[in-house]
């Protein structure tokens, strides 16, 4: 048994009460379960998944040290898991040949009925170890294998060939899968139409789910962080939240704020998040005269303290899902700015909510910052508009049952509809 690999006592979740006792045995693989909106995401599903009678088991790898991780969120919600430190997100042929041997023997100790995929790396791997693994059961008891995309490596993250050599890959990774999910139509139109990476009657559409109970009820009494900063309720505050990394593009944001600082001396900007480009950015800030008004706090886990610090909340992506950002702050009553990306313009209206602007336009940024700060009666009525748009729409529960259809599909295309949804013998329990 390679070393790390738990033993199939460890592998194995614990079995949920007899009224459950014939649920959907659910293996999901995770490249890291950093701070961030898949990761999240993947521990909400797991409660809801099974709260509906699923037998559940995460398998997730180790964070990078500047990415921040949610080890703890998973642990609190009581989400079985395996942790595999040979699953990273660069490859590396030596660590990932372990990685898929170490998955495909999950896969024969846990005997699921559906291996569900997030991110890129792990999509890989964890594909091909269900497609192995099927080739060893009869049809009736093969795993249904599905794949989450929470955003897409197709453009701005590599150069021509290296985009090009993904998209190959994924064709190829689709045809493995019975179901691909995306979280917005914006995103199904790119992986069907744009980059034809699948069919369009094997993509569903099932949008993030998100807890936002507590930002939902957010008020704005709590200056906690501001006081921290040495700012004071007279100043408007510009949030972004996320990984500081290039495609992210948060040059833009700063050459904007840099832009209308004379203009807006009220005008702060606090930056939540890590990553590779922190000290470039550090520095780009202090090039821009920005040092005195930028404030760069890492990653934060109270999310209601943070969202009660920012009056705008700011996104100046090149490429995205359904950035978990955006959905927070405006389930906290914040308006938005932002750019007209991925499933962005189905989540913000313009002009009501938030105000969408051109990737990599410094001058429009700053424009629409600018008339949000220097106007507190828009800020508070896009903010209303904003918080009613969220509502209900990314509650935890929605999430589970449309994911749980999207299985008992994908189980109907593999095994077909007699067996798909028959469980396993007890000799293979």
């Amino acid at each position: 048994m390679p070393r790390g690999l738990p033993n199939s006592s460890a592998i194995r979740p614990a079995r949920p009460p007899a009224a459950t006792d014939h649920g959907m045995r659910v293996v999901r693989v995770i490249a890291r379960l950093n701070i961030g909106g898949p990761a999240r995401q993947v521990v909400v599903l797991d409660q809801g998944l099974r709260a509906l009678g699923c037998e559940t088991l995460l398998v997730y790898g180790a964070p990078g040290s500047a990415e921040g991780a949610l080890d703890d969120l998973a642990r609190d919600r009581g989400v079985p898991t395996v942790i595999m430190p040979t699953l990273g997100r660069r490859i590396s042929v030596l660590r990932d040949a372990i990685t898929a041997v170490r998955l495909i023997r999950i896969l024969f100790a846990s005997r699921p009925d559906v291996v569900h995929t997030h991110t890129a790396k792990a999509g890989t791997l964890g594909r091909m170890a269900g497609a192995i693994y099927n080739l060893t059961r009869p049809r009736s008891r093969r795993c249904a294998i599905v794949h989450t995309f929470h955003g897409n490596v197709f453009s701005g993250y590599f150069g021509r060939v290296g985009s090009g050599l993904t998209r190959m890959t994924e064709r190829a990774l689709a045809r493995l899968t019975d179901r691909i999910i995306t979280l917005s139509p914006q995103q199904r139109d790119e992986i069907t139409t744009r980059f034809r990476i699948a069919p369009p009657d094997r993509v569903e559409v099932v949008a993030a789910g998100h807890d936002l109970d507590r930002l939902l009820t957010l008020e704005r009494g709590d200056d906690r962080l501001r006081r921290e900063m040495g700012w004071t309720g007279h100043d408007v505050v510009v949030g972004y939240v996320g990984r500081l990394v290039g495609i992210k593009d948060v040059q833009t944001l700063l050459r904007a704020v840099a832009a209308i600082a004379s203009a807006c001396p009220h005008v702060r900007l606090l930056v939540a998040g890590d990553g590779g480009e922190r000290a470039m950015l550090e520095d780009l800030a202090r090039a821009l005269n920005l040092g005195g008004i930028t404030r760069f706090i890492g990653w934060s886990t109270d999310l209601s303290r943070l969202y009660a610090a920012i009056d705008i909340v700011a996104l100046t992506s090149l490429n995205e899902g359904m950035p978990a950002s955006l959905i927070e702050g405006m389930a906290a009553g914040r308006p938005v700015v932002a750019t007209r990306v991925g499933g962005v313009p189905e989540l913000v209206t313009d002009g009501e909510n938030g105000l969408l602007v051109d990737v990599r336009d410094v001058a429009a940024t700053a424009r629409a910052i600018q008339s949000l700060a220097n106007d507190a009666a828009r800020r508070d009525a896009f903010g209303r508009c904003a918080r009613r748009a969220v509502g209900r729409r990314f509650a935890p529960e929605r999430l589970a049952r449309e994911t749980l259809l999207v299985y008992e599909a994908a189980l109907i295309s593999r095994r077909g509809r007699s067996s798909a949804m028959r469980p396993a013998p007890a000799s293979e329990l």
